[in-house]
């Protein structure tokens, strides 16, 4: 569990609600959750987005209108002035970081939602349901994460603080895809998740959150040296290689 995370929500403005996912209850016994408001068990399956149903029918039930946060432990803090960046967000569903690949999207590491209401989560039950989940990170991501944005638009608006166009950019089309294949040419997939191709530069520019997986499977998109450095002038343990 991400002691440290579940600090530095704690010190933001409002309430903290943990939702931890795990075999059993015996994970929820922690030292780490005993000054949280609100906590939560769910089994393994379904990734965030199985989560994000559980607190998103849960506010709006028992807090309707109220403003959500939600952040997955996928990435270390948040950093800096996340209350100040929350309360600058104008729409009705925020992102901090949007991607272009596939479609515009939010990526689902972290956002707002405005006025949580039982009508919103009715709008959002086509990628947001307490009634199913998805265990595949590929299905996440087509059927959840890329249209997350696209629906709750139904509703409200939709913004992010940070976007970027490099993906669809680079994007290799279909036709291109089959012509590569047939002619037995090895495709090499080109990354261009921003959040871990930009990681750095993004730091730089106040963007509060730094993907774990930079300290494991994806450190060779970032100099290690620089992310350590950045962590510890923020007060932040250097993760163990995931």
């Amino acid at each position: 569990m991400q002691i440290e995370m579940v600090h530095r929500l704690s010190i933001m403005d409002g309430r903290i609600a943990v939702i931890v996912a795990a075999p059993d209850r015996t994970a929820c016994v922690d030292p780490a959750l005993k000054n949280v408001e609100a906590l939560y068990w769910k089994a393994l399956g379904g990734f965030d987005f199985s989560a994000y149903a559980i607190f998103l029918h849960e506010v709006s039930i028992r807090s309707p209108g109220a403003l959500l946060y939600l952040q997955n432990d996928s990435v270390l803090g948040p950093f800096g002035e996340i209350d100040r960046l929350i309360a600058s967000i104008p729409w009705r569903t925020g992102g901090f970081l949007a991607s272009s690949a596939m479609e515009n999207h939010i990526q689902s590491f972290a956002f707002v939602m405005h006025d949580v209401t039982p009508t919103l989560i009715r709008t959002l039950r086509p990628v947001i349901s307490p009634r199913r989940s998805l265990d595949h990170w590929r299905d996440v991501v087509c059927r959840q994460e890329t249209r997350f944005a696209r629906i709750a638009a139904r509703s409200g608006t939709v913004g992010s603080l940070w976007f970027s166009e490099r993906p669809r950019q680079v994007e290799r089309g279909l036709i291109e895809t089959l012509v590569q294949r047939a002619q037995g040419r090895k495709i090499t997939p080109d990354v261009q998740d921003p959040s871990l191709v930009a990681a750095a530069n993004l730091l730089e520019t106040g963007f509060p959150f730094l993907k774990r997986s930079l300290f494991g499977r994806n450190a060779s998109f970032q100099n290690q040296a620089r992310l350590t450095q950045f962590l510890r002038e923020n007060d932040h343990p250097v993760p163990c290689a995931l």
